[in-house]
């Protein structure tokens, strides 16, 4: 198979203004049919007085309204769908901030230009059909089966692993002569560490060469780590479920940040308060429109993951623009074990239970190369409750924080008023409800 398989020099090394005139036909189509085929998209742009043919360059999309996490919750489940039933071939989600799953809509079209960006970004850091790819993110409802169709489209084997069953997904990288990683930093590491324990060393005993790791932040100083324990050439790439998950941006050898996929994707940074773009190469909030999906109108959403957007010339010759890696949030979510959690979540849940009281802390520590999250709660008559019933209790919330978002964190109850409170600069009291301890 040829370089030209997935490596497409007439859209990856476009020069910059013709690549800025297909982004602004795509998103002249996009705005049209949205506003055509969802009623809720429509009065969004008619609330903020702009319509299609508003859209003349693309500076314009600055007129468009934001999307959010709370938008795509109020249009729950198909509000935002393009298409009907009919054009549909998958269904994926990402966690709601109350419980609910945000549904991503798959039809044939979008799952063709889905597999083609990871395709992409698999060949862009050197996979190729003598490869074979060990996918351990989660499969199911996450995007992260979006790398085995990539790595499908470029002709690269997979081997379907997803998470836990460390033994095992151990056994296979081992017995199969897996060469190509994908997975969290952090599992990645913990993978490694279960591997030492059998005697094995994954970075001189496999055939381990590439890493691609995503879903949780992880600095620059945690490539050396990644490939010192696994021995790979580790590389960054960035996804979000709302638009299929990987495939959006990945580093290419140079390393310098990661390109966007820009034929598919509208990248904007702004500054999160003010809304307004921010220069090249500065930091602000990452913005995304999708430019070339059928089903759904994500058109401007806010995600608020800290980075910065770069048009300077890549040495690896591709145009397409760069974000650095994500610094933060602008909101209070946090990564855990690579699922979004927000302190809301949290608090969602322990609003049912009528012996919980008033304030609760989120724990995070790195254990083992693992992400732990300790639920701290205060409970009403915790002197007067038994072991028994204090486990009873502990288990029923766990499981309520399990259901709502994916991580099932170790519980701590306590006396009301026992945990730490923060005083604000105007001299108000509030609940810490954050206690990160994660060391890069």
């Amino acid at each position: 198979m040829s370089d030209e398989v997935c490596f497409d020099p007439k859209n990856e090394t476009l020069e910059r203004g013709a690549l800025r005139a297909l982004q602004l036909e795509r998103l002249q189509h996009v705005v049209a049919a949205a506003c055509a085929r969802s009623a809720v998209y429509k009065e969004m742009c008619r609330e903020v007085g702009v319509a299609p043919a508003d859209v003349r360059t693309l500076d314009d999309v600055r007129r468009l309204p934001f999307l959010e996490k709370t938008t795509l919750r109020d249009a729950y489940p198909d509000g935002l769908r393009l298409c009907g039933l009919d054009d549909i071939i998958e269904v994926h989600s990402t966690s709601g901030t109350t419980g609910k799953p945000t549904p991503i809509w798959v039809t044939r079209r979008d799952m063709d230009a889905w597999a083609l960006r990871n395709a992409r970004s698999l060949w862009m850091v050197g996979m190729r059909p003598r490869d074979l790819l060990q996918n351990c993110f989660g499969y199911g409802l996450p995007t992260s089966i979006g790398l085995q169709y990539g790595a499908q489209h470029a002709g690269i084997g997979v081997v379907p692993a997803g998470i836990g069953r460390q033994e095992l997904l151990i056994d296979l990288i081992m017995d199969l002569g897996v060469t190509a990683l994908c997975t969290t930093p952090s599992y990645g590491l913990y993978l490694a560490d279960k591997a030492k324990e059998r005697g094995i060393d994954l970075a001189s005993d496999s055939q381990l060469r590439i890493g691609l790791f995503g879903a949780e932040p992880w600095p620059e100083s945690g490539r050396d780590r990644l490939s010192a324990a696994l021995g790979v050439d580790a590389f960054n790439e960035y996804g979000m479920g709302e638009f299929l998950g990987p495939g959006m941006a990945c580093e290419c050898p140079v390393k310098e940040g990661m390109h966007v996929w820009s034929d598919h994707l509208l990248a904007e940074c702004i500054d999160p308060e003010t809304c307004e773009p921010v220069a090249d190469g500065e930091p602000g909030e990452l913005v995304w429109t999708s430019l070339t999906s059928d089903s759904m109108a994500m058109i401007r959403y806010r995600s608020h993951d800290i980075s910065s957007l770069s048009w300077a010339p890549c040495a690896c010759g591709r145009t397409h623009p760069k974000i650095g890696r994500i610094t933060g949030r602008s909101d209070d979510a946090l990564s855990v074990g690579g699922l979004v959690v927000f302190p809301s979540q949290i608090e969602e849940v322990l609003l049912r239970f009528h012996e919980v009281a008033n304030n609760f802390c989120m724990v995070i520590e790195n254990v083992d190369n693992l992400d732990r999250l300790t639920l701290q709660v205060e409970v009403r008559g915790f002197a007067e409750l038994t072991n028994e019933e204090r486990e009873k209790l502990s288990k029923r919330v766990a499981a309520g924080v399990k259901a709502t978002i994916g991580v099932t964190p170790r519980m701590q109850l306590s006396e009301p008023f026992s945990l730490p409170r923060m005083t604000s600069g105007q001299g108000k009291t509030a609940c810490h409800r954050v206690d990160d301890r994660r060391t890069c």
